[in-house]
């Protein structure tokens, strides 16, 4: 089993409208103090000398961070863990990427992951979004230009406004002249707590269905394999980290709100900014979750079939010996919702991943 490590920089520029994570306002003198207590759980790691597959930063932004910040946090993981061969990523905004091309903080990375959301500007500032579209193509061309070779775009679709549907379109043309290695798109469910919500409620469900499969279309005929329900790749580029966490493998948790698992255990860094900090980041996981055979078999079915790899056929064999479970299994092969994989498992078509918390509730 594998390790990685996922690293939180809970401070953005400013809180987007759709945003309900854990986040606060940048500070220079708080950012400062959550980076050195950041660091010194890192050094202080139970797992110091452990090869990791992944690291991954995320946020909150974690391109806000100065560069002698980011190094500092940097430095400490390539000390603590051995990261050769390892895919290290970090999340930014289109706003903030200088941060990121400093040439000691870009050097480390091979992996980066740019919140663009949409190519128009009404939605960006519907979203709430600091950057425009044209900052977000020039912050992807400086990328290209420092050299990045593995760069994601995240998008939302389904978003609120008249026109949505032209205006994905003309988005999705951009992206793909782009020509980035990854692309995300997360159909936008508002959490109740955030403006957007207040604002405009739930919207676009009735049409969410046929955006959806629109943009898997648009993406596979531009070369994207659809291989998670909301995550396209070119050859060789799937997001190492995010497999990680969809084939259950062990994951590491640095900063306040950060999730981890053990392998049979999930757990969290259950504290706020300011406690980090007065506890210089010696923070005890609370453990959330402790999971028995059963639990791991049922959530590795679950995992799987959100992916197009699908559950592999000596669990699919087991499943369909249960008469009630193979007629649903009928069911969605006549439905065209599944089809059975080239390695004699079950996968999910794009239609199946539409509804697959129902699917994956019947197969449990």
């Amino acid at each position: 089993m594998s390790l990685s490590a996922y690293v939180h920089i809970p401070f953005c520029a400013r809180k987007c409208n759709y945003c309900a994570f854990y986040s606060a306002a940048t500070s220079s003198v708080k950012t400062e103090k959550y980076v050195l207590a950041l660091e010194n759980q890192i050094r202080k790691s139970s797992s110091k000398g452990e090869k990791l597959t992944s690291v991954f930063f995320g946020g909150g932004t974690p391109s806000v961070l100065p560069p002698h910040l980011f190094n500092r946090l940097l430095k400490a993981l390539f000390e603590t863990f051995d990261l050769s061969g390892a895919e290290i990523s970090t999340e930014l905004n289109p706003d903030s990427v200088d941060n990121i091309l400093d040439p000691s903080v870009f050097s480390k990375f091979n992996r980066f992951s740019m919140g663009v959301q949409s190519f128009d500007d009404e939605e960006l500032s519907v979203l709430g979004r600091i950057h425009n579209a044209d900052q977000a193509i020039k912050a992807f061309g400086k990328l290209r230009s420092a050299g990045a070779n593995n760069v994601n775009i995240d998008l939302m679709i389904a978003l609120p406004g008249e026109n949505h549907f032209q205006k994905l379109e003309r988005t999705l043309e951009t992206a793909i002249k782009l020509s980035p290695e990854h692309i995300s798109a997360y159909i936008l469910t508002p959490e109740e707590s955030t403006p957007l919500y207040e604002k405009y409620g739930y919207f676009n469900d009735d049409i969410a269905p046929d955006i959806y499969r629109y943009v898997c279309k648009r993406l596979a005929f531009a070369g994207y394999e659809h291989y998670e329900i909301s995550n396209f790749s070119k050859k060789g580029y799937r997001c190492l980290h995010n497999m990680c966490y969809w084939t259950q493998q062990k994951y590491l948790a640095f900063g306040p709100t950060a999730c981890g698992f053990d392998g049979s255990s999930r757990f969290r860094i259950d504290c706020s900014i300011d406690e980090f900090i007065e506890k210089n980041g010696l923070v005890e996981p609370l453990v959330e979750e402790n999971l028995s055979f059963t639990d791991l078999e049922e959530e590795k079915t679950m995992l799987s079939l959100r992916l197009c790899d699908g559950i592999d056929k000596q669990t699919f064999d087991r499943m369909i010996a249960d008469k009630q479970k193979k007629g649903f299994v009928e069911n969605l092969l006549s439905s065209s919702l599944a089809y059975v994989n080239d390695k004699g498992g079950l996968s999910l078509t794009d239609d199946g991943f539409l509804v697959s918390n129902e699917i994956i509730r019947n197969l449990m």
